[in-house]
This record gives C-alpha cells, structure tokens and sequence, in this order.
C-alpha cells in the first residue's frame, strides 16, 4: 500500500503526463512519444538522493539521473545524438521537462520524453 507522499506524486506525475501529450498532440506532429516507463520516485521510494528516470519507446532508451547538482542522459541506442530539454522556463525548481532528441543525417524519427516533473 503506498502513503499519502507517494499517492501524491503518483497523481502530479500523471497529471504532468497528461498535459505534455495534450500540449504535444498540438503543436509537434513530426516526433514519437518515449513513455516513462520508470521512475525511481514512484518506484524506489526513498531508496537514495539520486532520482533515476527511463523513457522508452520507438527503439530509443533514454536514462536520465538527477542529483542536486546535476542531470546526467544515456541513449540507447549510442550514437550521434543532439539532446535539447524543453520546459522549465518559469520561476522555481517544480516545472515540468521533456526532452527532445535527434539524430542528425539519420532517418531514425525525433522523439520527445512524456513530461515530468524533474
């Protein structure tokens, strides 16, 4: 059974999900959608200071960690890659993020992560 803090970011994480494919069904028909298929908020709780994230879908993995400090990405598969992450404009650190990839002189489609609050 999960708590009251877990519960919680369950549901900001589905709301934030929901915007972002709403907002990307609007404006970005030229890029696939890697779902957030684990997040170690929800599902390590409590297990470090280090929250790790991994999008996938379309035949990318992209691996996101987040310290205090900083926010590391691996892609799979490797290769040249450019990586722009969209969102986080206004004031404070709770804006949702996604990030957008592409490969350059490759016919592999851009794809951009579901929204989350990182």
């Amino acid at each position: 059974m999960i708590g009251p803090p877990e519960r919680a970011a369950c549901e900001q994480i589905a709301l934030t999900r929901s915007v972002g494919y709403a907002a990307f069904g609007r404006h970005e028909w030229g890029l696939d959608v890697l779902d957030l298929v684990f997040d170690s908020l929800v599902d390590q709780p409590g297990a470090d200071d280090v929250r790790r994230l991994r999008f996938a879908g379309h035949g990318v993995t992209l691996d996101v960690e987040r310290t205090t400090l900083t926010v590391e990405l691996w892609v799979s598969p490797a290769g040249p890659v450019v990586v722009e992450a969209r969102g986080g404009d206004g004031p404070g650190d709770a804006q949702p993020v996604s990030f957008l990839l592409r490969w350059p002189g490759s016919a592999q489609r851009p794809v951009r992560t579901a929204w989350i609050m990182l």
